[in-house]
């Protein structure tokens, strides 16, 4: 399926940065980019389209930034936020296999180059996993992920020596290094677990990673420092895990796609949005996840409104 680029504004998900005092929706329409503020208690009507589209692909600077270029014919998707064409032109896939391979193209070598972090998150249905992330994306990864609680344990002089790291971790004590975004959110409407349960459960699985890594010999003389540094939540974060905390937030369970939706954003974390719909209304979690790809029109909602769905299509 194939259409026409500036026809269409496609949402590439909640962005983050720790410079910013709300987290944005971020919507491109051909190269043009907008940014929804993601504000407490903003009122907004959402409009999303039924069908998924491709996102396009990463290349790299020689200085080690990147650019996200459309994908050339803005096709049709089933599943995932790429087409086979787009995959195929994306250089940041080379980052996950770099320590492995020692293949990547100049500007991904650059970015390899600068100081990473090695961190293990849980999350609000108890899972918790091992990841990596760079020093110009210490907070805003954590962000992203919607992690509830997490602690930096290592960091190292590079991004390869960060991602031998990991896999040591994943393979000696056995934290995965993924979580799928709907555990995640389902998480957090299911009330298993409690933010001082999970918050110690992730202080041990930090401490056992950390106690592998020092098993692990004079690290110093690889570039590799050991840590014992906690990730501090965004505010707007806060209010998402105090509703899961308190049991007062319940699952999203109308259709997104291909509906409008009239919300109140009441916290964000992660890819998930805390919303209601006006005062003393229920407190529902919507997952961000399912605008990603989609078209997406944000409006402004003015004065008092009432918990609606309507289809598109």
């Amino acid at each position: 399926m194939i259409l026409e680029r500036e026809n269409r504004q496609l949402c590439h998900g909640i962005s983050f940065s720790p410079h910013e005092p709300v987290p944005v929706l971020r919507l491109r329409r051909g190269e043009e980019w907008v940014n929804e503020p993601l504000s407490e208690n903003r009122s907004i009507r959402l409009r999303v389209g039924q069908t998924k589209f491709c996102l396009g692909y990463v290349t790299m600077r020689d200085d080690g930034s990147r650019t996200l270029h459309s994908c050339p014919k803005l096709k049709g998707l089933n599943t995932g936020t790429q087409c086979d064409g787009c995959r195929r032109l994306d250089q940041s896939k080379f980052m996950h296999q770099f320590h492995k391979t020692g293949e990547a193209p100049q500007g991904l070598r650059k970015y390899l180059e600068q100081p990473h972090f090695l961190y293990v998150a849980s999350f609000a249905h108890g899972a918790t996993k091992v990841g990596t992330t760079s020093k110009q994306s210490k907070w805003t990864r954590l962000a992203q992920q919607g992690a509830v609680s997490a602690r930096y344990v290592a960091r190292a002089s590079d991004g390869g020596a960060i991602r031998v790291l990991e896999d040591l971790v994943t393979e000696h004590v056995g934290l995965k290094q993924q979580v799928r975004q709907k555990s995640k959110v389902k998480g957090l409407t299911s009330w298993e677990l409690d933010e001082v349960s999970l918050d110690a459960a992730n202080a041990l699985e930090a401490t056992r990673a950390k106690k592998f890594l020092e098993s692990q010999g004079e690290l110093a003389a690889y570039g590799v420092e050991l840590l014992d540094q906690k990730w501090v939540q965004p505010a707007y974060a806060l209010e998402v895990v105090r509703a899961w905390d308190s049991k007062t937030v319940h699952p999203w369970t109308e259709p997104i796609a291909g509906h409008e939706m009239n919300l109140r954003v009441r916290g964000v974390l992660g890819q998930s949005i805390l919303v209601d719909s006006g005062e003393n209304t229920t407190l529902r979690l919507l997952d961000a996840a399912e605008l990603k790809t989609r078209e997406v029109n944000v409006e402004a909602q003015r004065g008092e409104f009432f918990e609606e769905q309507s289809p598109l299509f």
